[in-house]
């Protein structure tokens, strides 16, 4: 898993390396804010007094230790963030999404199965920060279905990829196809035989000329991933496997922001990229 990512040993070396620097950062909210503020642009000390809402003097204090650093630089009567100032703070809003992410939706993040998510979208996990977690209640049992359902009706454009089977959905999709909504799906072999194998005559035939027809593109890939996710023009929906070895069916993560549709087709995408078209 992640093997990509340097091994331990050199990154407690690199960390030797810039533990100063991340304690300079991290261990003074007033200097974390004012990197954060100047990430928007350039501004006077005036603005950003009233922005952070500070006293001067505490402010100026911060801005020589960040002007120490070449992190922030002065002209006129404008504050500016350096080129490296630019991207510590881009970095730094990064990691706060990423951070924010997790606590918002624990329930999804601190207990399931994310080894099949690539490291380049871990990396971008802050892209889902404006996301929420849909979750069955006692009430209701089946609101992260029915609201699944909900998203897919409004898109016009569907992109999957699931390991599980749910016969409910042949007909969900039927539907989809026939008021001519664009469907692009991958799957393993295990799924499609059982999907294939509840299917009337008529209904494979039916299947057969559309995946043809390319009307529905139709891939597979033969690996036993433990995620399951939706990605539409307007929405991305996220299920994940319990660290128990289960799909979790109760819980789905949900967002219509660009940044998390954008992940969703950078996950299809990767997987995409290692499958092979289905033929009937």
């Amino acid at each position: 898993m992640f093997g990509e990512i340097m091994d331990s040993n050199e990154m407690l070396k690199l960390y030797d390396e810039v533990k100063d620097d991340l304690k300079f950062i991290s261990s003074s909210g007033v200097r974390a804010k004012i990197l954060i503020n100047l990430t928007s642009g350039n501004t006077k000390l005036k603005d950003l007094k009233d922005d952070l809402d500070m006293e001067s003097s505490t402010i100026l204090h911060a801005m020589k230790r960040l002007e120490e650093r070449d992190i922030i630089f002065k002209q006129d009567d404008n504050y500016f963030l350096s080129p490296a100032g630019t991207i510590f703070g881009l970095k730094l809003l990064d990691v706060m999404k990423t951070i924010s992410t997790i606590k918002k939706n624990k329930n999804l993040w601190l207990n399931h199965e994310i080894g099949d998510i690539p490291e380049h979208l871990i990396l971008r996990m802050g892209d889902l920060n404006e996301s929420i977690l849909i979750e069955s209640e006692l009430a209701d049992i089946f609101k992260p279905l029915e609201n699944y359902s909900q998203i897919l009706m409004e898109s016009e454009k569907i992109r999957g990829l699931s390991p599980i089977f749910n016969p409910d959905f042949i007909e969900t999709f039927k539907l989809l196809l026939d008021s001519g909504k664009e469907v692009e799906l991958i799957l393993t072999p295990q799924i499609i035989t059982e999907m294939m194998g509840i299917m009337d005559p008529a209904s494979l035939m039916e299947l057969g000329q559309l995946v043809s027809r390319e009307e529905l593109k139709l891939w597979t890939v033969d690996q036993n991933f433990k995620v399951a996710f939706t990605v539409t023009d307007k929405f991305i929906s996220l299920g994940l496997f319990s660290t128990s070895g289960e799909y979790d069916n109760t819980k789905d993560l949900v967002s219509d922001h660009p940044d998390a549709v954008k992940w969703g087709n950078s996950l299809f995408e990767y997987y995409r990229d290692q499958a092979k078209k289905f033929r009937f």
